[in-house]
């Protein structure tokens, strides 16, 4: 048998099948060569014309095909070519707008340094001016009391030598007046930098350690627990007790205002998720004897809670708190809303409790549902106070530490200019063309805009 029928696929097995069943037919009813050569002929040019066809409908989908990626291709690089040359260009604006910026600084400590010079020199003139008025003067005198040639000149050595004292004492108060003042403003300087320095080496120390806590799971619950433990004791006459290492009874609990109350804590990086929430009502209902649950998470949002304290009614007589972004908020203000809502809770269960429940159950149901409205809208707009007050606390710091820096800027300059002027006056000042690399680095901290955080 051929190999290529062995090769060929079912269409073109089909198709030589066909073709040998014709051959066949014709055989039997054809004898004559030369009719058998052309119907050959014939045939074999059909398939070779229809061959010809599907290669090139072929070629036409597969060079279709390469074009559209080949574009899609160009299209990608254009817009990435695009995007490359528009931040080129905007870090060379800003590169620009830096050097400007420092060109002017360098103009601006050359005008003050160049008018110190000429105001000291003005000084000197001046005196010296005065000097030779009193020594031309006293060459009159000399000249007209030629008698007292002797006394003469003895008086004028006196009076000349007494004026130079004058001079060298105002100058040497001016010096040691000038050196004091750029001593002092350097001792400050000096003194500012190793507090920022200390501040600094002490943050670090306080984040290393929160770093190396939060890699720790049970490390990182734990500080959470711990820290809302230390701010209850601290603000509040609540008595926690710790109930993390019983199953299913949260993380403490508590009794306030005789009323039971169980608190679960997270301190989560990302949000915390609704199986939490669902352990946490789990532990609710298996202890329907506590009245009040108050789910809290430090620094993170809850699943399915959009207010920052969210208040839900559960098991008919238990109350579910909800609370996100714990350290966010007011915490004096938390504590004290959370402290109201025990105590109104425990008066609502006591009345509950009483006898006249049926008759006044529709009334309690529906004040309840009133005072909920009053209380989300007091929630939300605590909310929004809080993160104003937050905001501008930030704010305020950011202008204090900008204000720090110029003042720092500022006293480098002025003893950078003190020391120029003492230079100059006793003949040891070099003029310098570089530009003091520090001074570029303060003004271009003083020029960067401040961070706005999320």
């Amino acid at each position: 048998m051929p190999i290529t029928l062995l090769t060929s696929d079912i269409i073109q097995f089909q198709n030589a099948l066909t073709f040998s069943s014709k051959l066949i037919e014709y055989e039997k009813s054809l004898s004559d060569e030369y009719i058998k050569g052309t119907i050959f002929t014939d045939y074999i040019k059909n398939l070779e014309e229809r061959h010809s066809s599907e290669l090139i409908n072929l070629e036409k989908s597969q060079t279709s095909e390469i074009t559209s990626r080949l574009s899609s291709i160009m299209q990608t690089l254009s817009d990435k070519e695009l995007h490359y040359s528009e931040e080129i260009r905007q870090l060379k604006s800003e590169y620009e707008q830096q050097i400007k910026t420092l060109k002017k600084e360098k103009q601006k400590l050359e005008d003050d340094t160049t008018a110190t010079k000429t105001d000291i020199e003005g000084k000197f003139e001046k005196e010296i001016k005065i000097l030779r008025t009193h020594l031309s003067n006293k060459e009159a005198e000399f000249q007209i009391a030629s008698k007292n040639d002797t006394l003469i000149r003895e008086q004028c050595h006196k009076e000349s030598e007494k004026m130079i004292k004058i001079i060298e004492a105002k100058h040497t108060q001016t010096i040691e007046a000038l050196r004091e003042s750029y001593e002092m403003s350097m001792k400050l300087k000096d003194e500012s930098v190793e507090q920022r320095e200390a501040r600094i080496s002490l943050r670090e120390n306080e984040f290393e350690k929160k770093q190396l806590r939060n890699a720790n799971s049970s490390l990182k619950g734990q500080d959470g627990e711990n820290s809302f433990n230390e701010i209850v004791e601290l603000k509040t006459k609540w008595k926690l007790t710790d109930t993390s290492k019983i199953a299913h009874n949260c993380d403490f609990s508590s009794n306030i205002h005789n009323t039971s109350v169980l608190f679960e804590v997270k301190k989560y990086g990302d949000t915390v998720g609704s199986s939490q929430t669902t352990k946490f009502l789990r532990d609710m209902k298996e202890h329907p004897e506590v009245q009040v649950g108050i789910f809290i998470s430090n620094q993170s949002g809850i699943a399915n809670k959009e207010n920052p304290i969210s208040i839900e009614w559960i098991n008919n007589s238990q109350c579910a708190v909800y609370i996100q972004r714990f350290n966010n908020l007011d915490i004096d203000a938390t504590l004290a809303l959370l402290d109201d809502l025990i105590k109104t809770v425990g008066m609502y269960n006591k009345l509950i409790s009483s006898n006249d429940l049926e008759s006044k159950q529709h009334e309690l149901q529906t004040g309840i549902e009133k005072a909920r409205v009053y209380i989300e809208r007091y929630i939300t707009s605590s909310s929004e106070l809080i993160r104003s007050v937050t905001n501008d606390k930030k704010r305020h710091l950011q202008m204090v530490e900008q204000t720090y820096s110029s003042t720092l800027s500022s006293l480098k300059s002025q003893g950078d200019m003190i020391r120029t002027a003492l230079e100059i006056m006793t003949g040891e000042y070099i003029e310098d063309t570089n530009v003091d690399e520090s001074l570029v680095a303060e003004i271009s901290d003083l020029k960067k805009p401040m961070k706005k955080k999320k």
